[in-house]
């Protein structure tokens, strides 16, 4: 079984406050989009990960512990060889290592012919991360608590945008963030309902609508952000908003040859630009001809 994982962007992201268990509270409008790991279940004695495209011990990666997870969970000792072929940008705020723990999930449930529900397979999902269960479904979804708590939206389906995922080395870079937020930065939560309501009535988005409390920060934390993110405003005429933590941006597009101008005007910035589309599924199986996201790498 051969599929492709989704990674996603955030429409907002608003940061509440910090709760008594450390944790903080969010509210994020959350949309995947077309850009894609690929992941292949196969039958074996036992638990096999191989991973191509990311330079990473297969021991800490999230598929591993999807799969140890799910195993342990049905109290048998089950076998399957797992390929990740990675193509979703790692640690740039696009969830790809979460979408890629759900579809293990997803895909070791139909290989082992175990049955879990969707929400058996949720409540899994929330063991593995915070964000994780919304790949379980995709689409797009008001991520709310830790962002374990979902309430499902109308998705922006087709949706044309250009990506850029400029480079960075900083280490643990979600608390440096959260430590780096101040008073004006918290939301209440309002700009992530209005969104929501607007896909619910059908209305599209803009990027008046996108707000995320990482975005004065993270032109701090990333070292040559606020370089990069100006230019790609200058070269293409438009705002970038930040994706999650960053530093993945993205510009709404009038439709696709739009988005394919915008990733050519982006090239002299220096960093990998896609052009994408949101939908409504968290995964495909490559035979149903998965969409495939434009760039320069």
């Amino acid at each position: 079984m051969l599929y492709r994982s989704y990674a996603k962007i955030n429409l907002t992201l608003e940061v509440l406050g910090k709760r008594a268990d450390g944790f903080h509270e969010l509210a994020s409008l959350a949309h995947t989009i077309n850009l894609g790991d690929d992941l292949r279940f196969e039958p074996a004695d036992e638990l096999l990960t191989r991973i191509e495209g990311l330079d990473i011990d297969p021991e800490t990666n999230l598929v591993t512990r999807a799969a140890e997870r799910l195993a342990t969970t049905l109290g048998k000792r089950r076998g399957a060889r797992i390929s990740l072929l990675k193509r979703i940008p790692i640690a740039a705020g696009l969830g790809g290592g979460s979408s890629d723990a759900a579809t293990t999930l997803v895909g070791l449930n139909t290989l082992w012919g175990t049955r879990l529900g969707l929400n058996a397979l949720s409540d899994l999902a929330a063991q593995l991360g915070s964000d994780v269960p919304f790949f379980v479904r995709g689409g797009a979804a008001l991520m709310k608590s830790r962002g374990e708590r979902l309430e499902p939206v109308p998705p922006l389906i087709g949706q044309w945008l250009v990506l850029l995922v400029p480079a960075h080395d900083v280490i643990d870079k979600t608390r440096r963030l959260y430590a780096a937020l101040r008073p004006t930065d918290f939301g209440d939560g309002a700009a992530s309902q209005r969104a929501s309501d607007r896909l619910g009535q059908g209305a599209g988005l803009g990027p008046d609508d996108c707000v995320n409390a990482f975005s004065r920060a993270a032109r701090s934390v990333f070292p040559g952000l606020a370089e990069t993110w100006d230019a790609a405003q200058r070269a293409c005429q438009r705002a970038f908003c930040l994706s999650g933590a960053g530093p993945a941006l993205f510009a709404f597009c009038a439709n696709r040859a739009d988005a394919r101008q915008q990733v050519a005007n982006l090239h002299p910035v220096g960093a990998p630009a896609y052009a994408i589309r949101t939908i409504k599924h968290a995964r495909a199986s490559i035979r149903m001809a998965a969409p495939r996201a434009i760039g320069y790498a």
